[in-house]
């Protein structure tokens, strides 16, 4: 019988998560939708909490940020229609102060450099090998914010300089905890903008970094989320409408093989039986008030009470006992 795809090669991790990990993610789409999923299934997981960050430079100045400096810069903030934001972070981290924003990045340097302490894993999602400098200081920016193009000048990050700063920021990682095992992969969707020749260029960068990163650092290890999109996937059926980000249904078979990758036999077995418990709360009756319905809250009660042990249940606790007559 024919094939028709191509299959990756079953991965040999030289680890497992446990239930008990404690993950950080950062960098590009990929890491907030691995995020999301740890979450939702009670890993213990600080989801790129940054917003989106899209090349190597910038993830190397929060990290800076984080583990390095009290303060952020304040020369890096910029204002767009009465809102204020930051060249080194995402857009989504905005106030309608200058004082506003730099308290709320100063809290979440704070708080992830309190979880880096006890951190497992760091997963790293490269995006891209493009940058925009500011033209006036030569310094690179997570995002232009909308400021008008001539202030930005585009250039191509060498594999060089891509690797010394990963250097700076595996060493910066180490200093707060010399446990960390660090799991870095390149992101399925394409940047069109750059064209597809050079996001071809940009993609080819990153996973040789990526294969020299590997060859060269002890506790640091790939997974090929950007080879099961292209070579496994590879039809544009499992891309959202805008044909650059996978869908749904693209993004379960990754997450599939991460989970069947990573993750211990007995935090497989929690997932499937967390799974019957999400659907349960998830469930919405026709009258919320029937008496079989009440009796099915109080059994979905006593199934929640039975992981108390394992994870935190109150957020779920609650849910279901304000439903509860």
């Amino acid at each position: 019988m024919s094939e028709f795809r191509t299959s990756l090669e079953k991965i040999k991790p030289e680890f497992c998560f446990s239930l008990n990990a404690k993950i950080l993610t950062l960098g590009s789409c990929f890491s907030d939708v691995l995020g999301k999923y740890l979450i939702e299934n009670k890993i213990e997981c600080v989801a790129n909490p940054f917003g989106n960050v899209y090349n190597i430079q910038s993830i190397a100045n929060i990290v800076e940020g984080i583990v390095e400096k009290s303060e952020p810069n304040k020369d890096a903030i910029v204002e767009n229609n009465g809102v204020f934001f930051h060249y080194n972070y995402h857009s989504e981290i905005r106030d309608y102060t200058k004082n506003g924003l730099l308290e709320k990045l100063r809290q979440i340097n704070i708080s992830t450099k309190k979880f880096l302490q006890k951190t497992d894993y760091i997963i790293l999602t490269l995006g891209t090998s493009w940058v925009y400098e500011n033209i006036d200081n030569q310094n690179i920016v997570s995002n232009c914010h909308k400021q008008n193009a001539p202030l930005f000048k585009k250039k191509l990050l060498s594999e060089k300089q891509q690797l010394d700063i990963f250097k700076k920021i595996n060493l910066l990682f180490k200093t707060l905890n010399s446990k960390i095992k660090i799991i870095l992969t390149v992101s399925p969707v394409r940047h069109i903008k750059d064209s597809l020749e050079l996001n071809s260029v940009s993609k080819s960068m990153l996973r040789t970094l990526c294969y020299n990163i590997t060859e060269t650092h002890k506790d640091v290890y790939y997974f090929p989320s950007y080879e099961i999109m292209m070579d496994d996937l590879r039809d544009y059926r499992f891309y959202k409408a805008d044909l650059i980000h996978p869908n749904e249904q693209a993004e379960k078979y990754i997450l599939d093989i991460f989970s069947e990758t990573y993750f211990a036999e007995n935090l497989k077995i929690f997932i499937n039986d967390w799974k019957k418990i999400k659907a349960g709360m998830e469930h919405r009756p026709f009258n919320p008030k029937s008496e079989s319905h009440q009796e099915f809250l109080k059994n979905l009660l006593t199934k929640i009470q039975s992981f108390e042990n394992q994870i935190n249940i109150s957020k779920e606790l609650e849910f279901v006992q304000n439903q509860i007559i």
